[in-house]
């Protein structure tokens, strides 16, 4: 009796979850009282809500908690430091830590990758590859919220840099100048540079600092603003000239940048309207020579 493939999901489905029960209850049995908290997993929780945290990764990460110590010891301390900076990066979205996205991973590889072996059994290839593609929904999180992320801190970067050149030129000292700017343009840019002010306020030196904000974030002009406030420091040049000459920059960086994200949305433009176009271009062209050519179909209605 061959099964249908709402069936096999279900059956899949079953099996997967019997398997999740089994090994959650296997770690129940010897799992031992955590004490000290991980430094990996430490910083801001944006997401403690479960509410603000899509149902699928909720599900996941929930399949593959048990699994995350073990996956965690299979790591070396280098490659938890890049993960770490991946998620940094990102902005930590949901949430996000090292822990849990050890937990998501295991979790969408025992679901997914189950119903995907389940359908290639079945010989339902296409659906198995599908399936295989949502072990991946995490990553693509994180490249979408770091595009995002970067892409906000580019816009807000060169009036940012206005105001503080401004505000440094007033007579305040840096710290204060940034702090003040801080507060007078909420956002993302200013969540970073008052992080970089509190970690500073901790003991942490300003090279330091700044260095852990430029390495948070893969924007090139950001970067370059760091290097050349730690250059200006370290030659003792007028830090207010430094500023304006480092905003003239940043702004013409983000003139190139939105040129390069035009010339980006050109072809897609061209592939979104050739797509829509070309169909019904084709059957004005096809009806138009069909009505033109004038066939008589009375022949094939003949005997």
């Amino acid at each position: 009796m061959s099964l249908s493939l709402p069936a096999i999901l279900v059956l899949g489905l079953a099996g997967a979850l019997c398997v999740a029960i089994l090994v959650w209850g296997l770690h129940l049995l010897t799992a031992k009282a955590q004490v000290a908290a991980d430094l990996t997993s430490s910083g801001q929780k944006k997401a403690e809500n479960n509410d603000e945290i899509f149902i699928l990764h909720r599900i996941t990460q929930r399949l593959g908690s048990p699994l995350q110590p073990v996956i965690k010891s299979r790591l070396t301390p280098r490659q938890l430091d890049r993960l770490a900076q991946r998620i940094e990066t990102a902005g930590r979205p949901e949430g996000l830590t090292v822990d849990r996205y050890l937990a998501r991973k295991g979790g969408e590889t025992m679901l997914y990758g189950g119903l995907a072996l389940v359908l290639l059994f079945r010989d339902y290839t296409i659906f198995a590859l599908l399936l295989l593609g949502f072990t991946f929904m995490t990553e693509l999180m994180l490249m979408s919220e770091r595009n995002k992320r970067q892409e906000q801190i580019q816009k807000q970067l060169p009036d940012f840099l206005d105001v503080l050149a401004v505000t440094v030129g007033a007579g305040l000292s840096f710290r204060q100048a940034l702090a003040r700017v801080c507060e007078s343009m909420p956002g993302l840019l200013a969540d970073e540079f008052r992080n970089a002010l509190h970690q500073m306020d901790l003991g942490t030196g300003r090279r330091e600092a700044f260095k852990a904000l430029r390495q948070r974030n893969n924007n090139e002009s950001l970067g370059r603003f760091v290097t050349a406030l730690q250059q200006a420091e370290e030659l003792g040049a007028p830090l207010a000239d430094a500023l304006v000459t480092i905003s003239n920059d940043v702004r013409r960086d983000d003139a190139q940048f939105l040129r390069r994200k035009a010339q980006k949305v050109a072809p897609r433009v061209t592939g979104v309207t050739a797509a829509t176009m070309l169909p019904g271009l084709l059957l004005v062209i096809g009806g138009g020579m069909f009505l033109g050519l004038e066939i008589d179909f009375s022949m094939f209605s003949e005997g």
